[in-house]
Order: structure tokens, then sequence, then C-alpha cells
């Protein structure tokens, strides 16, 4: 087996690359097309509210294991931010995720729940509308997963989006908050 020496195999190297060029050197390279210049998002941040990402049901007057419908959780947002440069526009696309357990008092009955998608800027809240959503447990199942359908919420493209916030959480009662914030653990 022959072996290569290092100045030998730079020749073979330099003769192959030689041999590719496809325009001789006195021609001159075509220019550059100009960069598009690089507009600005502002894109606002999508989330779940930690204090309303959790939501457990029981029935009226009690708050016993047995009593307990569901444990509820919101399990993410996801989407996207398309800039429409036209406009100057943010569209902001998003799904909510949901998952729910057929708690004993339940017994596989379908269970709509009560959400909320709020605009928030700072502490005050811009806009908030209300939702809900049905989680069906089929057959025997004992969780169920359901996905919001795709929200869109268009906001200028200015700095003051950048530290605009669209949070989901859910719709709760007093008791129902206290009773997450004393059981954080508590998911489907």
């Amino acid at each position: 087996m022959k072996q290569f020496t290092a100045p030998l195999l730079s020749l073979v190297i330099l003769a192959a690359l030689a041999g590719c060029a496809s325009t001789p050197a006195s021609s001159t390279p075509a220019a550059a097309p100009a960069p598009k210049p690089v507009v600005q998002q502002y894109c606002p941040q999508v989330a779940v509210l930690a204090q309303a990402q959790n939501l457990t049901t029981f029935l009226p007057g009690r708050s016993d294991v047995g009593a307990q419908i569901t444990t509820a959780r919101v399990t993410g947002v996801a989407g996207s931010c398309l800039l429409k440069v036209k406009k100057n526009l943010l569209e902001v696309t998003f799904r909510a995720g949901f998952s729910a357990s057929n708690g004993p008092a339940n017994q596989g009955a379908p269970i709509t729940l009560p959400y909320f998608v709020a605009i928030t800027q700072g502490d005050a809240i811009v806009q908030k509308n209300d939702y809900s959503i049905t989680l069906k447990f089929n057959g025997n199942v004992s969780t169920a997963q359901a996905a919001t359908k795709e929200m869109k919420v268009e906001l200028p493209n200015t700095p003051d989006s950048a530290r605009t916030q669209i949070l989901v959480g859910f719709e709760m009662t007093p008791e129902q908050l206290s009773y997450a914030a004393a059981h954080p653990a508590a998911a489907p």
C-alpha cells in the first residue's frame, strides 16, 4: 500500500480544485444583492399564569377525596408571532393545552371547565376574554386531554408589545384559588 507524503497530497488537492473552477480569473463576479433591512419584532410573551394553572373541583359543600370531580391543569401554550410588515402589526397565533383527571365523584362524565385569556402590561389587565373547554373521558380512562382552537391576537409592532403578556389560566373561585395554593403538586 502506498502512502502519500504531504507535498504530493497537496499537489493532488490543488490540481483537483483547479479543475473545479468554472469562471476564468479575469471575469468579474456579479454584485451581491443588497440585503433587505431588518425590521425589529416586538413579540409579546405567551404563557400560562402559574397561580391559575391547576384547578380542583368538588361536589358542592365538600372537599374530601370522594367528592373530587376533577383535578385539571393548563399543560401549556404554543404558537408563533408573525410580523405583518405592511401594517406594522404582530399576529400572535397560539393554542392552549389542558389535561384533567376523572375524579371519584365524576364517574366518567365529560367536564367543561372555564378558562381565560388575558392581555396584560405590567400589573394592568388590558383585555380579558372568558372561554370554556370540554374534556371527554373515553371508555374507562382516568385522564383526558384537549386543546383549544387556534386563537389570534393582533398587536402593534412597538416596544410596548414586547412588554405585553398573553396569559392563559383557569377562571377560579376564591376557594379554588386557596386550594390550588395549598396543593401546588395537584395535577391530573
